[in-house]
């Protein structure tokens, strides 16, 4: 799960432009139960959002950036043992 992670944050790290080095987490949330499911979520003042849960079998979520011209792109997903499956479409 921690490469999913990872790969989610350095998505959001590739796509960052000089705005968003000043951005602010405006609020953020996570937690795991004593199974191992988790859930978290991050709304970043730039516009940026991701949400996301999972276990050890796959994660779920989505995330939102903002395009060239100011529009929130929504990216819903599946991530599990057979890869990683975006799905992309403007919110």
């Amino acid at each position: 799960m921690f490469k999913y992670f990872l790969f989610l944050t350095l998505l959001v790290v590739v796509l960052a432009n000089e705005d968003d080095l000043h951005a602010e987490v405006k609020s953020a949330y996570n937690s795991i139960d004593g199974n191992g499911n988790y859930k978290y979520g991050h709304d970043i003042s730039n516009g940026v959002e991701i949400k996301a849960e999972g276990n050890v079998n796959g994660v779920h979520g989505e995330y939102y950036l903002l395009g060239e011209n100011g529009e929130k792109i929504k990216v819903t997903y599946t991530a599990d043992s057979t890869g990683f499956h975006p799905v992309v479409g403007a919110k």
